[in-house]
């Protein structure tokens, strides 16, 4: 697939769900697709070094995910399913997100506090520590689950991992926090958790000693193919996942994960390694999340793992500059959601996670989802700004602001996830 900047083609501003057209909020605004404004533009370029002009993105040619390594086409979903999907996880293991480890462990769970009145009474809450046991050594993190009660029957939950901070039950059940927006995912009926990815690996270069990583190695310094903290962090979310499959309020089926920034870019590849996710959701990941790495636009590969290189294991780092013969590239990852739900959303003073790369992902990881019996998004054009776009199993927007969770970004994603999930 040879991608070059897109023609204009018009469209309407609805959200095309399986076929059917449904108005969105923002129907009456502007109808041109987005574009970055000039003024963005001259202000992240005083930045120098990186490139956020769109006639200097180099012509890339994608690797095709439907092409498997011996040059033979994919035509089925079996041949998906047993073979190629295997084949492009590898190459993400080994080249971007590292191997986790097969070692043996046993995984228990602790309540440390409950509360069945929280939220105005919509809900209660419980403090968790999940703990992991390797013979007499163990490793443990907490989390916070609540769960709606105002709903019948096992609803479906939210994973959010948390790369800012930990919040704790009694402030997460008083004080309005529009990264994790507890009450507006409760009012809409489903249960949600959240953990801090730093208690499960730290996020910083030198923290390995401290984390669940060194704690599988029993200490020894981790192989250039090991898994490194993305991919940690993305195990961890699993381990949750686990433990709601144990609580009958939630089903466990009808779980999303979800991450912004850093945390984005790792609910994409826990999405990938965990079938079980119904929904991977994206929120401003960039490099090495949801956009296009051969778009050398705004972060490259070659500033991110020099910046964070425990994000990455040390292959990548190697296609800094040379983002070109990457065997992968992150439409595939998009792909290995499928067909399952996937949304990926921008935000439009964030340049450097590059709005358009994110978007172009979705439209080229369109012919996996076909193969599998999915719609997906496949529209070339970017929607305009502040109108969410949802066709068949894949969603897209792109919200006023900077670089951030909002409560406006989990309003338009759990319309998505109702229409997935419900």
């Amino acid at each position: 697939m040879v991608c070059r900047n897109g023609v204009s083609i018009l469209f309407s501003s609805v959200l095309l769900l399986g076929g059917a057209a449904l108005n969105t909020d923002a129907a009456a605004q502007d109808v041109k697709p987005w574009r970055p404004s000039k003024s963005v533009i001259e202000r992240v370029s005083k930045r120098p070094g990186f490139n956020y002009d769109e006639s200097r993105v180099p012509d890339y040619t994608l690797p095709d995910p439907l092409i498997a390594e011996d040059g033979s086409s994919v035509s089925t979903a079996q041949q998906w399913n047993e073979s190629r999907r295997e084949e492009i996880l590898n190459l993400f293991r080994d080249k971007v997100y590292g191997r986790r480890p097969g070692a043996d462990y046993e995984l228990g769970f602790e309540q440390t506090a409950h509360d069945s009145h929280v939220l105005g009474g919509k809900a209660s809450g419980r403090s968790m520590i999940a703990r992991v046991s390797i013979g007499e050594r163990s490793f443990s993190w907490p989390f916070v689950l609540f769960l709606p009660k105002e709903v019948k029957g096992p609803v479906p939950a939210v994973i959010l991992i948390n790369n800012r901070y930990f919040i704790p039950l009694d402030k997460a059940a008083t004080e309005h926090d529009p990264f994790w927006s507890v009450q507006q995912i409760i009012d809409r009926g489903y249960a949600t958790a959240s953990f801090h990815t730093s208690h499960v690996d730290p996020d910083n270069k030198n923290g390995y000693a401290d984390g669940i990583r060194s704690f599988f190695a029993n200490g020894a310094p981790p192989e250039d193919n090991a898994w490194r903290s993305l991919s940690a962090w993305g195990w961890a979310a699993s381990r949750i996942l686990d433990y709601m499959e144990t609580v009958d309020e939630i089903d466990a089926g009808r779980v999303a994960v979800v991450g912004h920034s850093r945390g984005g870019k790792t609910s994409l590849w826990a999405a990938a390694e965990d079938t079980r996710f119904a929904i991977g959701y994206s929120n401003n990941s960039g490099c090495g999340g949801a956009a296009l790495s051969r778009r050398a636009y705004g972060e490259t590969v070659a500033r991110i793992t020099s910046s964070f290189p425990h994000w990455f294991c040390p292959p990548f780092a190697a296609y800094g500059g040379n983002e070109s013969d990457l065997p992968v590239d992150q439409h595939e990852l998009i792909g290995l959601i499928a067909p399952r739900g996937v949304y990926v959303t921008s935000a439009d003073e964030d340049l450097w996670a590059d709005p358009k790369g994110e978007y172009s992902s979705i439209v080229a990881a369109a012919p996996v989802f076909k193969l599998l019996g999915k719609s997906s998004i496949t529209e070339s054009q970017m929607p305009p700004l502040n109108q969410p776009r949802v066709v068949g199993q894949t969603g897209y927007h792109i919200r006023s602001g900077e670089h951030n969770l909002k409560d406006q970004d989990w309003k338009w994603f759990l319309d998505f996830a109702d229409w997935v999930l419900k």
